[in-house]
């Protein structure tokens, strides 16, 4: 199903990018790199449509990603959206799986681990939320966590609001270059190169 969808969901995207968005990518290719291995992808995350925008990069439907997301939401459309039944779908959908505040680290990076492991790309938001203040939230020590754990390559990626013409937003999305971390590296330092790489990213 998470395959299936990538593809159809395409024309979809399409359609509402040219309609609302003027989007374009910085190292277009940056996603070749990971195609056939596992990898940990994160970016920082200014709205709910961040993650439909990489489907318009044709090296996208090449990968097989698994989201992280939560089921506690900060803006209320989102809990509306959340109750309706309608996030939900969309998590089942696009391979979306969750973590719950509460039920610790090592639990909830127990499913990311397994789809690493059976060779899958894991997305996650280290900033743990929406942010569109054009400043950066520090990162959550859970990806790093994870990338210590697994010793799996990392990509930065990093989205950017330049300004908007008329209806049509344009974001800059650039595909960072690979990071690599020693298996059993604190995490509290690779945590602070992530951020610093997403914040180099951004200026």
């Amino acid at each position: 199903m998470n395959r299936i969808s990538q593809y159809l969901v395409y024309p979809i995207v399409r359609f509402i990018s040219i309609l609302f968005f003027d989007v374009e990518f910085e190292n277009f290719d940056g996603f070749v790199p990971i195609i056939g291995k596992p990898a940990i992808i994160i970016a920082n995350h200014i709205s709910f449509y961040d993650s439909f925008l990489l489907r318009l990069n044709r090296h996208w439907t090449s990968l097989d990603v698994y989201f992280m997301g939560v089921t506690h939401f900060n803006a209320l459309y989102m809990r509306i959206l959340w109750y309706t039944g309608i996030v939900p779908v969309v998590f089942f959908l696009f391979g979306v799986f969750t973590v719950i505040p509460g039920r610790g680290l090592d639990k909830n990076l127990e499913a990311p681990r397994k789809l690493l492991g059976k060779g899958k790309h894991i997305f996650i938001f280290p900033e743990g939320s929406m942010n569109n203040t054009g400043k950066l939230k520090p990162f959550k020590i859970g990806t790093a966590t994870l990338a210590s754990m697994t010793g799996i390559s990392v990509l930065p990626i990093s989205y950017k609001k330049v300004f908007e013409v008329g209806k049509r937003r344009k974001i800059i999305i650039t595909l960072g270059e690979i990071m690599n971390f020693a298996q059993g590296m604190s995490p509290e330092i690779i945590n602070d190169q992530l951020e610093d790489r997403v914040r180099q990213m951004l200026a």
